[in-house]
């Protein structure tokens, strides 16, 4: 019998190997035993997601005591969900959002679905580290209904959320938070605090990225009066499957009772000895950001990229990471990765930069300019379309997100202009090895 996804997903288990990517569970470690024993549907004698029987409605109220919501919900079909729920339930077709130049791509793709218009706001890049870091200077047009902010962002970095909170309630609009990777920032006082408690109107969380759900598993809080409970539950309805998976369900409601136990004080010392023996011991630099958990290293010295060396601790040490980009690889470390885990690792990169060059000169990396004015991404989803050629796109109108996923973020917007510099960056991110959505052999879908 010919079983392609099964077989190769049971291969790459039974490899055992070592995982600093999500789910947080790592490989299973600290996953619930026998959860497929949950997956039913409605019966009479089982739950309803929708309707909120009482057992569904009792683990969203535990939900929402442990973030300090107003009102919480388990969903099963991730952040993208979360974020699908938030901007539909404060916009109508034709509204403005602020969206933050490193939202998800899931923000675009339900603009350009729902009708709402973008406003960007840019994002600062540290030029040591070629990232995205924190930027609050934030212009609130008459236009703009509502603001969506990342945070933390893929590399471990938080917005003032407070500050953005207040600028926000002075302009009479909510504030939503993709808090997609940091459901685990109430588990432990090294972490920074949630924005559930920082004045955020909604907040959604992917419980599999950090904790120990299966995939799928998410968490949305309201927490303000500014939002209408019942547009939130309409849109549940709309967005989330008719038939949610009960398993993902009870992995999120014991994902919950877990993280009540506060059980990250071991991975964040284990974490914290990391990163100061992997600089001791190598010319890979660290970066300091707010979450000790999202290790972020940073090959700028070394001739090579993070997408290579991501590939070499893949393919020749079994080891998995969350993200690599130009010049760094990204981790996700949580309770259920071992000591052995980081040792492996440690030794893994020793072998990695023993045998690579030192870099003689200084990387640079164009970055295309921040976006100006209003992009209407629905101008390019249900426009005619056709596929030319990348170097022929200059001036055209994408129809498509074009990102290196992950993280997600988007190099250029469904309904944007294509710019030069947009070309020449996706073109670097292809011959550096990036792994690109909306591009299909430097061929891109564009606006007739």
């Amino acid at each position: 019998m010919e079983l392609p996804i099964y077989s190769k997903l049971e291969a790459h288990y039974r490899k055992n190997r070592t995982s600093f990517a999500m789910p947080g569970h790592k490989n299973l470690r600290g996953l619930a035993p026998d959860l497929q024993k949950c997956d039913v549907t409605e019966l009479a004698s089982t739950v309803d997601l929708h309707h909120e029987s009482d057992e569904v409605k009792r683990a969203n109220e535990l939900l929402a005591e442990l973030y300090r919501s107003k009102q919480s919900f388990i969903l099963t079909c991730g952040s993208t969900a979360g974020v699908q729920v938030m901007l539909s339930s404060v916009l109508k077709p034709g509204d403005t959002v602020l969206a933050s130049a490193d939202c998800h791509m899931s923000v675009i793709n339900t603009c350009a679905v729902c009708g709402f218009r973008m406003k960007i706001m840019p994002v600062r890049y540290d030029e040591d580290y070629l990232i995205p870091t924190r930027n609050e200077d934030i212009e609130l047009t008459p236009d703009i209904k509502a603001v969506i902010v990342t945070s933390p962002n893929y590399y471990g970095i938080v917005k003032n959320i407070q500050y953005l909170a207040k600028t926000c309630h002075d302009a009479g609009i909510p504030l939503l938070v993709d808090e997609a990777h940091g459901a685990h920032f109430i588990g432990s006082d090294a972490f920074p605090e949630s924005a559930t408690e920082l004045g955020a109107d909604m907040v959604c969380q992917s419980a599999h990225k950090t904790l120990n759900a299966l995939t799928g598993a998410a968490y949305l809080h309201i927490c303000s009066d500014r939002i209408s409970i019942d547009r939130v539950r309409h849109s549940i309805a709309a967005f989330e499957t008719s038939s949610p998976s009960y398993p993902i369900a009870a992995s999120a409601d014991i994902a919950r009772a877990q993280l009540a136990k506060r059980q990250y004080m071991d991975i964040t010392d284990e974490c914290s000895r990391f990163r100061e023996a992997i600089a001791r011991a190598s010319d890979i630099r660290v970066f300091d950001n707010d979450d000790i958990t999202r290790i972020v290293l940073n090959f700028s010295e070394y001739e090579i990229t993070g997408f290579k060396v991501s590939e070499m601790l893949s393919e020749h040490f079994g080891i998995d990471v969350e993200m690599a980009d130009y010049l760094n690889i990204v981790l996700i470390a949580t309770p259920w990765n071992k000591h052995s885990d980081f040792m492996a690792l440690f030794s893994a990169l020793r072998d990695i930069t023993d045998i690579v060059p030192k870099r003689t000169e200084k990387p640079v990396l164009k970055l295309p300019p921040a976006r100006a004015g209003i992009i209407s991404p629905a101008d390019g989803w249900y426009g005619d379309t056709e596929r030319i050629a990348l170097d022929e796109a200059q001036n055209r109108i994408s129809a498509d997100v074009i990102t290196a996923y992950p993280p997600g973020t988007a190099i250029v917007i469904t309904g944007e202009k294509i710019t030069r510099e947009q070309i020449e960056y996706i073109k670097l991110l292809e011959a550096s090895g990036a792994a690109l959505t909306g591009v299909q052999n430097s061929r891109i879908e564009v606006v007739k």
